[in-house]
C-alpha cells in the first residue's frame, strides 16, 4: 500500500497560524494610549496619535534613548552636587578667593571621574555578553557598546578640555591676582611664601599630573579616529593601551587634597577590576590549543578557515576574535563564526581586503591556488608558534533572532557569515521538529556574482528543505548580457554542487529597493513582530534602520538589530 504524501506548510498556512508573542519588552518610556487626555497632554497639545508615533519610535530607539538620558542624568548630578559645594556649600571659600573656575574644574572633574568608569564598562565583552543573557539585557543596547564606548570618549575630551582651561585660569588667578593671605587662609598657600606663577604651578603634583594626562589622552584620541587607526592598527593599538597610564595617573592627580580628598579610585576601581578579570580570562582561553582542520580557498578572494579547539561552544551569530603570532603578536581581529553550532567544528569566513588578511592568504594558499582545500590539520605556523589564538565567543544582535517567530536576514558581501550559521541551525532545528522560527526572509547583496557561490550549496539545500524560507540575492556589480547568457545556459548543479544559474530566478541584478519591501511587508505581516537583523556597510544600516521605524505601526512591529565588532 502507497503511503500518504505529507504535504509541508505553505507560507500562507504559517502566516495564518497564531501566532505567540515576540519577546519584546515595553519600553519604560511608552506613553500610555486610550481613554481620557490629562492636564499636561492638553496643555502640551498631545493626542493619542502623537503617543502612538513616540510608542512606535521607541520600538527601536527605547534602549539607546534610556541609557543616554541615565548617563545625560548621572553626569548632571554629579557636577550639580559639585557646582552647589563650591557656590554655596563648604567649598565657597575657595571660589570666594580664587574665582569660577574652582567650581568649573571640580564639576568637569567630578564628571570624568563617573565618565572614566563608564567608558571601560562598554568593552568588558565577557560582562556584556553575560549581561545580554539576563533580563537587563532587554532594557539596555549592548550591540551599541563601541559606539556608546566613543560618545564617552567625546564627552571625555570636552570635560577634560574644560577641566584644563578651568585651571589654567586658576593658575593665573593664583599667580598673578589673589591675595597671598587669603589663599594662605584656605590652605592653598603656606604662610610667607609667594604664590606660583602659571608655570611654576605645572610643576606641583597636580600640575605635572595634569600635563601627563593630557597628553596621553591626545595621543589616545588622534589615533583613534579612522583615518589613523585602519591604515595603522598598530598604532591604534599601542596607543590605546596608554589608558593604563591614565587611570594611575589620575589616581595620584588629586594625592594633594588642595580642593578635597581625591576619589578618582573610588569611581574606577570596580570597572578597572572587572577589566583584570576579563583580561585573565581572554588570555588563558586565547593560549590554548587550537588546530586548523581545514582550510579552503573560496571565489572572491575568500577563505573558510575551519577550526578545533578544546571545550569550544558557542551559539549561532556569535564572533570570536583570532590572532595569527606569526603576522602579528598583538592584532586581534574580530570575525562571526559562519558555522552552526551542531558541527564539530567551528569556522569563519575571511575576505582578503587588507594587510593583515593578506599576510594570512599569503601564509595560508601559498601557491595562490585558485578554489579548493589548501591547508588540512595545521597546528603551527613557519616559525612554531600556534598558527591561531582564538578568544571568545561573544555574543551579538544575531542571537536574539529566536525571540522572534518571523524574521529577515539582511547581508551585504562578507556580512552573510553570520546568517550562515543561523540559517544552518535553522535547517537543523527543523529536521529535528524543534524550530520556533515560523518564516525567514534572507536578503543577501553583492558585487560580484561568484562571492554567491560561498553559500550556494546550503542555500540550495534550505530552498528545498525549508518552507517557510523564501531567498532573494541582490547581484549589484556590472555584468554584460553574454554573461548573464552563459549564466542561464548553464546546469543547475555541477560536480555535485550548485550552481549561480539554480538561483537566477531568484536574483535581481540592482539594489534592493528597501522601501517597498518593507511596506509590502507591513501589510503582509499586519499585527506582528518581525525581527530585522542586518551585517554589513553603515549606509545600508541607516535605510533598514529607517524602514523598521517607518513601517512600525501600533501591533505590527519591525525590530532593528545590527552587528557592531
Amino acid at each position: 500500500m502507497e503511503s500518504a504524501k505529507v504535504e509541508e506548510p505553505s507560507r500562507a498556512s504559517l502566516l495564518a497560524a497564531p501566532e505567540k508573542p515576540a519577546k519584546v519588552k515595553t519600553s519604560p518610556l511608552a506613553m500610555k494610549t486610550g481613554g481620557e487626555l490629562s492636564k499636561v497632554d492638553k496643555m502640551f497639545g498631545i493626542t493619542d496619535e502623537h503617543k502612538h508615533k513616540w510608542n512606535d519610535w521607541l520600538v527601536n530607539n527605547s534602549a539607546k534613548l534610556l541609557l543616554v538620558l541615565l548617563v545625560v542624568a548621572a553626569n548632571i548630578a554629579v557636577i550639580a552636587e559639585r557646582l552647589h559645594h563650591y557656590l554655596s556649600g563648604d567649598g565657597k571659600k575657595y571660589t570666594d578667593v580664587v574665582g569660577w573656575g574652582i567650581p568649573i574644574a571640580r564639576a568637569s572633574a567630578a564628571a570624568i571621574k563617573l565618565d572614566s568608569g563608564l567608558i571601560l564598562i562598554c568593552v568588558l565583552r565577557n560582562f556584556l555578553s553575560w549581561v545580554r543573557s539576563t533580563w537587563v539585557g532587554s532594557y539596555l543596547p549592548i550591540d551599541d557598546n563601541i559606539k556608546f564606548h566613543k560618545y564617552l570618549g567625546w564627552v571625555l575630551a570636552t570635560l577634560s578640555s574644560i577641566h584644563v582651561l578651568a585651571h589654567g585660569v586658576n593658575f593665573y588667578k593664583i599667580g598673578f591676582e589673589a591675595d597671598a593671605n587669603d589663599l594662605a587662609e584656605i590652605g592653598m598657600l603656606a604662610r610667607g611664601k609667594e604664590p606660583a606663577t602659571p608655570w611654576e604651578s605645572l610643576t606641583t603634583l597636580p600640575g605635572a599630573t595634569g600635563v601627563v594626562i593630557t597628553l596621553v589622552m591626545f595621543f589616545m584620541f588622534t589615533t583613534s579616529v579612522a583615518s589613523t587607526r585602519r591604515p595603522m592598527f598598530e598604532v591604534f593599538w599601542f596607543t590605546h593601551h596608554l589608558f593604563l597610564v591614565y587611570f594611575i595617573v589620575n589616581s595620584f592627580h588629586g594625592a594633594a587634597g588642595l580642593l578635597e580628598t581625591p576619589t578618582f579610585w573610588c569611581w574606577t576601581i570596580g570597572p578597572l577590576v572587572m577589566y583584570l578579570i576579563e583580561r585573565t580570562i581572554r588570555i588563558i582561553r586565547g593560549s590554548q590549543k587550537t588546530i586548523v582542520v581545514k582550510a579552503i580557498q573560496h571565489p572572491a578572494k575568500t577563505i573558510e578557515i575551519r577550526l578545533k579547539k578544546a571545550s569550544f561552544k558557542y551559539k549561532s551569530g556569535q564572533y570570536v576574535f583570532l590572532q595569527c603570532p606569526y603576522i602579528a603578536a598583538f592584532e586581534w581581529h574580530p570575525f562571526t563564526i559562519s558555522s552552526s553550532p551542531d558541527a564539530d567544528y567551528m569556522s569563519v569566513h575571511i575576505r582578503i581586503v587588507g594587510d593583515w588578511t593578506g599576510d594570512l592568504y599569503n601564509l595560508l594558499n601559498p601557491t595562490k591556488k585558485p578554489s579548493g582545500v589548501i591547508q588540512k590539520n595545521m597546528i603551527n605556523a613557519p616559525d612554531g608558534q600556534p598558527i591561531f589564538l582564538v578568544d571568545g565567543p561573544f555574543g551579538t544582535a544575531s542571537a536574539d533572532v529566536w525571540k522572534f517567530e518571523h524574521v529577515q536576514l539582511w547581508a551585504a558581501g562578507i556580512g552573510v557569515t553570520p546568517f550562515a550559521s543561523i540559517l544552518k541551525s535553522i535547517r537543523h532545528q527543523m529536521k529535528e521538529g524543534t524550530c520556533k522560527i515560523k518564516t525567514v526572509e534572507f536578503y543577501w547583496t553583492n558585487r560580484e556574482c561568484v562571492a554567491f557561490e560561498w553559500f550556494l550549496d546550503l542555500l540550495d539545500d534550505l530552498a528545498h528543505t525549508c518552507p517557510g524560507l523564501e531567498i532573494y540575492l541582490f547581484f549589484t556589480g556590472n555584468i554584460g548580457a553574454d554573461q548573464v547568457k552563459r549564466a542561464m545556459a548553464a546546469p543547475a548543479k555541477e560536480g555535485g554542487k550548485a550552481t549561480f544559474s539554480s538561483f537566477l530566478s531568484r536574483t535581481t541584478f540592482a539594489r534592493p529597493n528597501i522601501p517597498h519591501i518593507f511596506e509590502t511587508r507591513a501589510k503582509e505581516f499586519q499585527g506582528r513582530t518581525v525581527g530585522v537583523f542586518f551585517c554589513g556597510p553603515p549606509a545600508v544600516s541607516s535605510q533598514l534602520l529607517k524602514a523598521c521605524q517607518k513601517n512600525t505601526s501600533g501591533s505590527t512591529k519591525f525590530v532593528y538589530h545590527k552587528e557592531n565588532f
